[in-house]
């Protein structure tokens, strides 16, 4: 297919497709792949890219459909915030649908209609990581022996270690389950009965210079309510896991999918923190793509318009880049031009050609 005209910033990509222009912004599901296409010089995925709706279907296989703007899995309409949380996948590059389709389907056995239309508003303060399970991480702040800040005696404990002023331990590995009947499933009711999880923020006041910060993942399924007070940033549940203590690094989660199974949380290398096959790093490209970007789009502009330019040329097109000539051969090379050298002409002036 013919090179598809474009120009791209940090913010956003304009390009011209089929004669019409285009123009796509960071925020875009589709930024990052798009970017990647034109990057590649793989100019058949373009319009793919430009179209959301054929990459919302495409993504998650006949289990979703685009009509009129909204998304609906098997025929029920999808909430606000779980479109956000498939535009968030299709943004970081994933190509396994399957921890969103697990996600739906949890949160479809909740028997509570009410229960998931207040977890929507909780989902909804930021949105947090899922497993590949369809699970969601969240976070919990604790004594430092990690007992519970306060305890109920009322509170039937069905999975779990309790103490004599029946606050609940939450030791790495854990998993705390209640009677769902003694989770207040009032709403209005702000501090009340019920296993709590909270948002990075609200956890990590709890957990204080004293305490432990916990990293929580919970079924939707189990979730209860989420009591107005605090910006709707804590939820009550009848269940739970503690999968890491993440107290001395207290690093909140920033990425769309998370593989609770590896080696550990709260690492100062976050690349641990991912699953090495969920396929979240698959589109990234650094700063240095951007240089790259733009000289292959010069250059080849160039060769179209029968010119070859020199390595001097390109330099001086790259403004604010800092790269040398030397630089800037190694980059043409590695993206498939041929450059003619001569030891008797200046580096600068060292042409680039198509090979």
């Amino acid at each position: 297919m013919n090179k598809v005209p474009y120009t791209m910033t940090e913010e956003s990509i304009t390009c011209i497709w089929d004669g019409k222009p285009y123009s796509v912004r960071k925020d875009n599901a589709n930024f990052v792949m798009l970017r990647q296409a034109l990057f590649d010089a793989d100019y058949d995925k373009v319009g793919e890219y430009l179209d959301i709706k054929k990459s919302v279907e495409d993504f998650v296989d006949g289990e979703v459909e685009v009509k009129d703007e909204q998304v609906y899995y098997h025929g029920n309409r999808v909430h606000g915030v779980v479109v956000d949380k498939l535009l968030e996948m299709l943004r970081a590059g994933l190509k396994d649908s399957s921890p969103f389709t697990n996600y739906i389907k949890r949160l479809m056995l909740n028997p509570s209609s009410n229960s998931v239309e207040e977890l929507f508003t909780f989902l909804g303060y930021k949105q947090l990581p899922i497993t590949p399970e369809g699970k969601v991480l969240g976070y919990k702040g604790v004594q430092k022996d990690f007992f519970s800040s306060t305890g109920n005696a009322d509170t039937i404990v069905v999975q779990g270690t309790t103490n004599e002023r029946h606050q609940i331990f939450n030791g790495v590995g854990e998993t705390i389950e209640v009677q769902r009947r003694c989770v207040d499933d009032n709403k209005d009711h702000h501090c009340s009965h019920g296993l709590h999880i909270g948002s990075y923020d609200y956890a990590e006041s709890w957990a204080g210079s004293d305490g432990k910060l916990l990293l929580i993942e919970f079924d939707p399924e189990d979730a209860v309510s989420v009591p107005t007070d605090c910006n709707y940033q804590k939820l009550r549940v009848s269940k739970y896991k503690v999968v890491a203590d993440i107290t001395d690094t207290r690093q909140e989660l920033n990425k769309a999918v998370y593989n609770y199974n590896e080696p550990i949380y709260g690492s100062s290398d976050e690349d641990e923190l991912c699953d090495e096959d969920c396929g979240c790093d698959e589109y990234e490209v650094d700063d240095s793509d951007f240089d790259n970007l733009a000289i292959r789009n010069y250059v080849e502009n160039k060769h179209e318009d029968g010119e070859f330019p020199s390595l001097k040329q390109i330099q001086s097109r790259m403004k604010g880049s800092n790269l040398t000539c030397a630089n800037i051969l190694y980059i043409v090379e590695e993206l498939g031009f041929y450059v003619e050298t001569d030891e008797n002409v200046p580096q600068s002036k060292w042409q680039v050609y198509p090979n």
